[in-house]
């Protein structure tokens, strides 16, 4: 696997792809995360940080921006979306 910013990028819309098709299409949303609507987002998340982070381990920093890039642009889509209320 290369070590480019595109590479990150696309794999890591995988997990906040992969959360979205569990909330949607399932019933395990209800079932694992009753009290938190966005629990698989979350998780996917924290998924992708860690992903990231063994991508720094591995001399592979192009990969691993991918990967903030797009958990980045995950986060703020859910945020758009959902309309979640960010009180100060």
């Amino acid at each position: 696997m290369k070590d480019t910013l595109w590479t990150g990028t696309v794999a890591g819309f995988v997990s906040p792809l992969l959360a979205y098709l569990l909330t949607q299409y399932t019933t395990l949303q209800g079932q694992l995360f009753s009290d938190k609507p966005a629990g698989f987002y979350i998780l996917a998340a924290g998924i992708n940080m860690v992903v990231c982070w063994v991508c720094y381990k591995k001399d592979r920093s192009a990969t691993g921006n991918g990967f903030i890039l797009a958990t980045f642009l995950a986060m703020v889509t859910l945020v758009v979306t959902k309309s979640i209320a960010i009180d100060l």
